[in-house]
């Protein structure tokens, strides 16, 4: 892709293929300070990092202050270790919110039979121009129109996670790869003030919620749609919970959330499984 090339609805993304190895599952687990699994079920949000090597081909020129703004997952089925999968994906929507152009680009990971076990929306916002000075600023999430209308059902959280994030476990996470989740240097030349705690990152903890309480019927079938509200940087204590939300026909839904220590909201998400085969704990 040209420096100059800009992305259109419709463009068919290159095939590439993703492995599921032992050392993808330890900087999983130890990026975000969790006990590996002791079944065959890989993390959702393993098999989700397989549509991360599309970015290039989907990015406008300007990379200043890129966010990822939503991901919608649909699950029908989990990857196994040691396995190669194909990836397909194309450029589904382009529209504006605010000040940003965002991308909205399908993925879909594939068996060797052709058989599809997950299907990713991603949502990533950039910059229409970049900012003043160079630095991208953010409102306070306090003075935010609406910052209260993401409230939790009600009743109390059946399940929460708390983890205060370090710039050691961004770098586990994400591979030892020098990026703006990862180094500071990088992330100035974006235009932000600190390390961005990556939206991968941040939703694996989402994800690893919603997997403890429905069990195998989450890799079944899971459907999440997540929004990003505030960004998260190095040291920030975060906790996530999960709420029932309802059912609707066969399907349990849910509400997750994760907060700051200040009460910010980082991110809000609705999911669902076939309650059918659901074993809660």
């Amino acid at each position: 892709m040209s420096e100059t090339a800009e992305p259109y609805v419709g463009k068919t993304l290159t095939e590439r293929t993703y492995a599921v190895t032992d050392s993808a599952l330890a900087d999983y687990y130890n990026g975000l300070d969790l006990i590996a699994r002791n079944d065959a079920l890989v993390p959702t949000m393993l098999a989700s990092d397989a549509e991360n090597g599309y970015f290039n081909e989907i990015a406008y020129p300007n990379h200043v202050g890129h966010l990822w703004m939503r991901q919608e997952i649909e699950s029908f089925g989990s990857l196994a270790l040691g396995e190669t999968y194909a990836i397909e994906g194309s450029i589904r929507d382009i529209y504006q919110h605010r000040d940003r152009s965002v991308v909205q680009y399908q993925a879909e990971v594939k068996n060797a039979s052709g058989t599809i076990l997950m299907r990713t929306q991603h949502h990533q916002s950039f910059l229409r121009e970049k900012p003043a000075g160079g630095e991208v600023r953010f409102r306070n999430p306090a003075k935010k129109p609406g910052a209260r209308k993401f409230g939790p059902p009600a009743g109390e959280p059946i399940d929460e996670l708390t983890r205060t994030i370090t710039l050691e476990m961004c770098g586990e996470y994400f591979h030892g790869d020098a990026n703006y989740h990862t180094d500071r240097k990088k992330s100035e030349q974006l235009g932000f003030r600190d390390v961005v705690v990556g939206g991968r990152m941040t939703l694996a903890y989402a994800t690893h919620i919603l997997e403890q309480f429905y069990q195998e019927a989450w890799w079944k079938s899971g459907r999440l749609v997540a929004k990003f509200t505030n960004p998260t940087w190095p040291n920030d204590t975060v906790t996530v919970r999960i709420a029932e939300n309802g059912r609707v026909g066969d399907r349990l839904r849910t509400f997750v959330w994760m907060t700051k220590a200040d009460d910010t909201v980082v991110l809000v998400a609705e999911a669902s499984a076939d309650h059918s085969t659901t074993m809660l704990r």
